[in-house]
């Protein structure tokens, strides 16, 4: 009815009634739009404009019509005849005319008189639709006004079913109202029930307001925390049970609470923390809160619980834990000292009996020799699978993956246990169990152990039998994963019971531990094969019955590879690093043309900056495969550098960043560490220290804290021949020009203190220099003369004039020695 009212206020009807006058309207515009343009000066020639006007009132009165065809308040009016009839035909000729109103100028131009005849024939059809449906909409306000009547009429029924529903919900309520208070009686009572509980609870509960007042306090409370309830009510819950050094973490907790902040402990589950006695003891309580709102704030509900007699069986169960792994660390150390003990010797031993071979014994000799050398490798095969298991369980134990060819490796094992198998009378083959797929990438080493294993376990409890080795590609390898193969050791022998099949792989298991079983044995190569299966990835099992035979399985998910070996990942970075795009960031010109040169040699595009501010600007527009970082340099140096442009958005925030300096002591490599060096390599500087440096920055190595792998003997000839002789020349020669204007006059005392720092800064760039072509006694030198100078300390530097003449006499000397070699 409400909905029937605010229709009849709104001027529905009125809008209608314009759209559908507005049809006719639209059409004469369009006609008229026709006209204007055949009866433009000249005749029906094409002009642009008239052609726009045209198709821009078609596209009005289109979607004047085609709003009267989708729109949903026109539905009842289009299913009468007298208005769809001729919607439909106004409506088709707006189809077929769409074509030529959306195609070229042209085509438009040539159809429009055409155009024009169709829509001067449509003028009937539009008339109808307006008259058809303004005569429709009158008819049904008509009847909208009827309904109006009518709803006014049910109105006025409602407001006095209105009165009567009120009058009843006043009776309600005051039956309500006796309910509520009957209902305040028994929350008094649970109440005084709860309080009974409370007082009886072996947990302390604890009640205060939202700023850790105390305002209720439980007789366990009393007991636990030595406090009365009268002396605890009113005071801090942080002065009275929270240790003082958490004093302040619990007040942050509070004022963020008040605060609507996070809650860290409210709400959430019980947690263990420290409480404090009235005595001062320390204990370990666990905690739980809940909040309850109230009209005027919140109070906080602590649950608390002394766990002082758990915590300290905890820890003895943590100290009897410890024990008992230090026991298994000390187990597995002996294990592995021990195996390689013996092992020494063992060497020793057999590698002496290979040589008593050689010196011609006599017959019983050479079967003594033979008796020894079995025993002596029998010996061995027992302390390497003690070493592999002490390895397996210190987690040492590695898996290498290189392209193997199954086939070849099942007939090299079939071949070199034909003879073992052959002694007992067995006999042994292998084949494929399904199509061949036999090049693979894995662990050749560790799974040709496990199949030795298994076959040497089938040969030993088979005698006269058959023993074949089979090969399958179990499961089709899922997306991103790797096909599944299995490996099957079947034989004849003696079977396993049941009972005994979950036992075998366990380690010293034998079966049979008497000392007249027939097969010998430590009991641990099945336990080998179960360890490597398991760090290749895969499962290892059996099926066996007695007397019938055994199936050992292993499955492993294998890559599958081609059979032209494919290079490794670190094999196709060394590869990379002929072309590599590099930025050096070196102070001193003559160390930045050595480092440019040595790398260009290579290959590499080489990019230079002055400082680290210069650095860490090209850093950030262009992403470079690695940055070469001198460490000392002025405006900025390497370290802060590095800093800016790992913390930075730049391009190559990422990248491998390589210090170069001359300090090598381990603090300084650290420092370098810190600052965000992936890499250090030391000065002087050879070719071939660069490449190793780059091969192992790129390689996916970060010797960071190792040193240099530079040569130290001759660097100056290694950097000859790194630079070629006329590059060299032509460095050395700068460097000795440079050294000599500089070193002329130290001794003078007239020193200004412009000119010191003048000083310092050309101590500091040959410094760099003179570590860069190996003369380390210079360099110290240097080092303490830009130190002084920056001191401003004249007697030092006179102190140090001679040292510095005579080291740079030596270094002159070889430099023109490497020039002339």
């Amino acid at each position: 009815m409400i909905l029937g009212l605010e229709q009849q206020r709104t001027a529905s009807s009125d809008n209608v009634q314009w759209t559908l006058t507005q049809v006719e309207v639209e059409h004469l515009a369009f006609l008229n739009a026709l006209e204007q343009h055949l009866h433009a000066e000249g005749g029906p020639v094409p002009v642009p404009q008239d052609l726009t006007k045209v198709r821009r009132q078609f596209d009005v009165f289109y979607s004047r019509v085609d709003t009267l065809s989708r729109a949903q308040l026109y539905e009842p009016l289009r299913q009468t005849s007298d208005f769809g009839r001729p919607l439909a035909k106004v409506t088709g000729f707006l189809d077929q005319a769409v074509p030529l109103i959306d195609g070229p100028d042209q085509g438009l131009q040539n159809g429009i008189v055409e155009l024009w005849q169709e829509a001067h024939a449509l003028r009937s059809q539009v008339r109808l639709l307006s008259l058809h449906g303004l005569a429709y909409f009158a008819g049904q306000s008509d009847l909208q006004r009827a309904e109006t009547t009518a709803t006014l009429t049910r109105l006025a029924i409602l407001s006095i079913g209105l009165l009567v529903v009120l009058a009843l919900a006043s009776i309600y309520l005051i039956y309500i109202n006796r309910i509520t208070q009957r209902r305040g009686d028994d929350l008094v009572k649970a109440n005084q029930r709860m309080n009974t509980i409370l007082s009886t609870s072996h947990d302390a509960v604890i009640v205060s307001d939202e700023s850790g007042k105390v305002i209720e306090f439980n007789r366990a409370a009393e007991s636990i925390f030595g406090y009365g309830a009268d002396e605890a009510k009113g005071r801090s819950i942080g002065d009275l049970i929270v240790p003082p050094e958490l004093r302040d973490l619990h007040a942050a907790g509070i004022k963020r609470m008040r605060h609507g902040g996070e809650r860290r402990v409210v709400g959430h589950g019980r947690v263990q923390l420290q409480g404090m006695r009235k005595n001062g003891d320390v204990f370990p309580v666990e905690l739980a809160l809940q909040s309850a709102p109230l009209a005027n704030g919140e109070i906080i509900i602590g649950f608390l619980r002394d766990i002082s007699e758990t915590v300290a069986a905890q820890e003895e169960l943590i100290a009897a834990r410890d024990k008992a792994l230090a026991g298994e660390r000390a187990k597995s150390d002996f294990l592995k000292v021990m195996s390689h003990e013996i092992r020494t010797p063992l060497n020793g031993l057999l590698g002496n009996l290979s040589l008593l071979k050689n010196l011609n014994p006599s017959r019983q000799q050479v079967q003594i020799i033979q008796n020894m050398d079995l025993s002596g490798q029998l010996l061995l095969t027992h302390v390497d699978t003690v070493l592999d298991i002490a390895r397996f369980e210190a987690g040492k134990l590695s898996v290498q993956r290189e392209p193997i060819d199954l086939g070849v490796l099942m007939q090299e094992l079939v071949d070199s246990q034909s003879g073992n198998a052959a002694q007992r009378g067995n006999s042994i083959e292998w084949q494929w169990s399904g199509p061949a797929r036999p090049w693979v990438a894995t662990d050749a080493q560790r799974l040709r152990q496990i199949l030795l294993n298994l076959v040497g376990n089938a040969i030993k409890f088979c005698e006269n039998g058959r023993i074949s080795l089979e090969v399958e590609v179990a499961e089709e390898s899922a997306p991103g994963q790797h096909p599944v193969y299995e490996f099957r050791i079947v034989d004849t022998g003696v079977g396993i019971a049941e009972e005994h099949q979950d036992e075998i792989f366990e380690d010293f298991h034998t079966h049979d531990p008497s000392f007249e079983r027939s097969a010998g044995g430590t009991g641990l190569g099945l336990g080998i094969a179960r360890r490597f299966t398991q760090a290749m990835g895969g499962e290892i099992g059996v099926e066996s019955s007695v007397g019938e035979g055994s199936v050992f399985w292993v499955r492993l998910p294998l890559e599958v590879v081609d059979a032209a070996r494919r290079p490794s990942a670190h094999e196709a970075q060394l590869s990379d690093l002929q072309c590599l795009d590099l930025l050096v960031v070196e102070d001193n010109d003559i160390n930045l043309a050595v480092i440019r040169k040595m790398l260009e040699i290579d290959g590499h595009k080489v990019t230079t900056a002055k400082n680290g501010k210069e650095g860490v600007d090209a850093a950030y527009g262009h992403r470079f495969d690695a940055i070469l970082m001198d460490v000392s340099m002025p405006v900025m140096d390497g370290p802060t550098a590095a800093r800016h442009i790992r913390a930075g958005e730049g391009r190559s925030v990422d990248v491998p960043i390589l210090a170069v300096s001359a300090n090598v002591l381990p603090e300084a490599v650290q420092g370098f560490r810190d600052a965000g060096m992936t890499a250090f390599v030391g000065k002087p500087l050879a070719l071939s220290t660069l490449r190793k440096a780059l091969a192992a920055l790129l390689g996916g190595k970060h010797p960071v804290g190792e040193g240099s792998a530079r040569e130290m003997n001759e660097p100056l000839n290694a950097m000859r021949e790194d630079l070629g002789p006329d590059a060299f020349d032509r460095f050395a020669e700068r460097f000795v020009a440079e050294a000599d204007a500089m070193l002329g006059d130290l001794g003078r005392s007239d020193w200004a203190e412009g000119d010191l720092d003048t000083l310092a800064s050309q101590s500091h760039r040959l410094a760099g220099s003179a570590a860069m072509y190996g003369f380390l006694e210079l360099r110290d030198v240097l080092v303490n003369i830009e130190m002084a100078a920056k001191d401003n300390d004249r007697e030092v530097l006179a102190s140090l004039a001679g040292a510095a003449s005579t080291a740079w006499e030596d270094a002159r000397a070889t430099v023109l020695r490497a020039r002339q070699a």
